[in-house]
């Protein structure tokens, strides 16, 4: 029994023990192009920083281990029966049609650096004014075309059908421009202390939102930005609201410490002091301190007006969300509203620079 304790106690040590090294596996061997996989109809291209071999005939793209003359020639046989005996120039010259159809279909998906830009302008533009996005494409570009037309000329007014405005374009731009702003607003947070200021909402599909603002110090001006918009999947319960933050603190990489104030509501799950919101941030913020939103002091107070100004308050407000909501159901309201009400302005440059241009649609 002690032998076989030994031996155990020396197998954990050795395990253990940096200096025993773990067992080396071959590595799998990376097979290479060949210009003689030409006369079977293929050429190389590369797909994930490895090269895989492509037909010249039907451009198909095979793995790597089809990198064979075996498999390359059944291939061939097996789906160009035709070819199989054709001589290798007729195969050269299938290449440069190949690469020629290549660099057509490149030039047609790409979009001029000039017109991207644009395309972010418009967007951001569009966000800002809170309208639907299809306003690009039949409003806002029909009106520059010929504005341009008129001021310069017909030739300068056509550059302008370069500029990718369709409706899903618009989306994305604007998807963009938020994660932009998004990445500066928590680096400027992340350098100094913060106060949240959280709320519950409901839009115009009946979806439960929590809306969280954060206010920061930024130089020497005091500064309230739209932290997160998120939608409250269960019920809207204390922790479910705690979750929510905690879980976007942390992928900001933003430190319950630095949380200095809290403002809600009056709402229990927000302002109870043993179970709401309020107590489980206290716990991991103790130098937190809540105050109780003024907005919704007045809004309290707006219920003692007499039963008719109320009732047409009641009507102004329903009709005004209805306008504008009605075209904005299906957007990304995060995205919308952090492009819409931020002061920081979007880094087009950057934006366009890592951004690859892709086509509109």
């Amino acid at each position: 029994m002690e032998k076989f304790l030994t031996q155990h106690k020396r197998k954990a040590e050795d395990e253990a023990s940096p200096d025993v090294l773990p067992k080396q596996f071959p590595k799998a061997k990376m097979r290479k192009y060949d210009e003689a996989y030409l006369a079977f109809g293929f050429t190389c291209t590369t797909v994930g920083n490895e090269e895989r071999p492509q037909c010249v005939v039907c451009l198909k793209v095979l793995a790597c281990d089809s990198l064979k003359p075996n498999k390359l020639r059944r291939h061939l046989e097996t789906n160009h029966p035709e070819h199989k005996d054709k001589p290798v120039d007729f195969f050269r010259h299938k290449l440069v049609n190949c690469r020629a159809q290549q660099s057509l279909f490149t030039k047609a998906a790409s979009v001029p650096a000039n017109a991207q830009l644009a395309s972010y302008k418009v967007a951001y533009r569009v966000a800002q004014c809170k309208k639907p996005h299809t306003i690009a494409e039949e409003l806002i570009l029909p009106c520059a075309m010929d504005m341009v037309s008129v001021m310069l000329n017909d030739s300068a007014a056509s550059k302008l059908r370069a500029i990718p405005l369709s409706n899903n374009t618009i989306g994305r731009r604007i998807y963009d421009i938020s994660k932009d702003i998004e990445e500066q607003l928590n680096d400027k947070v992340r350098d100094g202390r913060f106060s949240l200021q959280m709320d519950e909402a409901t839009d115009s599909n009946k979806d439960c939102l929590l809306i969280t603002y954060v206010r920061f110090i930024d130089g020497d001006d005091m500064r309230e930005e739209l932290l997160f918009c998120k939608q409250i999947t269960g019920r809207a319960t204390a922790e479910e609201l705690f979750k929510i933050i905690d879980t976007y603190l942390k992928e900001a990489n933003l430190k319950w410490e630095d949380c200095v104030g809290i403002c809600t509501d009056g709402a229990r799950a927000m302002a109870g002091i043993r179970g709401g919101l309020q107590a489980l941030i206290k716990r991991v913020s103790p130098n937190a301190q809540w105050t109780h939103c003024m907005i919704h002091r007045e809004a309290l107070a707006s219920k003692q007006l007499s039963p008719e100004l109320n009732d047409v308050m009641t009507h102004v407000i329903a009709t005004v969300n209805y306008i504008k909501t009605k075209y904005r159901s299906k957007m990304d309201i995060e995205n919308e509203l952090r492009v819409a009400i931020s002061k920081l302005p979007p880094r087009f440059e950057k934006i366009c620079s890592m951004k690859q241009a892709h086509t509109s649609h």
